[in-house]
Order: structure tokens, then sequence, then C-alpha cells
């Protein structure tokens, strides 16, 4: 007798969680050749620890998503120099 919720198969598909490393300092930070690299890196790594020594760098925003924050920043501008007219009653 097969029982009705039976998840033994659905299992094999799951991919196992992973236990994070947690960097402790920045020499533990190796260098990266690739965004692939980092992303595969930070898959196991934590930095969480040392953000307080971590440098932030400016974002770099292009393509569709630099025209996207554009036309909002000009729609949001024009809203703010209409005039306030009085509504009638």
């Amino acid at each position: 007798m097969k029982m009705k919720n039976d998840f033994s198969e659905g299992n094999k598909k799951r991919p196992t969680k992973r236990k994070l490393v947690y960097v402790r300092s920045l020499s533990e930070v190796p260098d990266f050749k690739s965004d692939d690299e980092i992303a595969d890196w930070y898959q196991t790594h934590s930095t969480v620890l040392i953000q307080d020594q971590l440098e932030a760098l400016p974002a770099k925003v292009g393509g569709r998503l630099r025209q996207r924050a554009a036309s909002r920043a000009r729609a949001r501008d024009n809203t703010r120099k209409r005039p306030h007219t009085a509504r009638s009653a």
C-alpha cells in the first residue's frame, strides 16, 4: 500500500541546505575574477561579522533601469513644478 503523501521523490529534487561560513576578517575574502565567482562565493559565505570593515562602493545603474529611474525622476519633478489650483465646489 502506497502512502498518500510520499515526499521521498520530492526530496531528491530539492537542493541541500548549505551552512554559511562566517568570514571573520578581510583577509579571508578572496580576489574575484568574475561576477560569477562572487555569486558562487556568497552562496556559501557571509560577511555580516565584518560589515563595518567593508568599503561601500557606489552602485552602477545602466540600461533599462537607468531609463526607468530617469523617467520617474522627471515625472516627480513635473508634479512638483505644477501650480496648485483651487478646486471649484
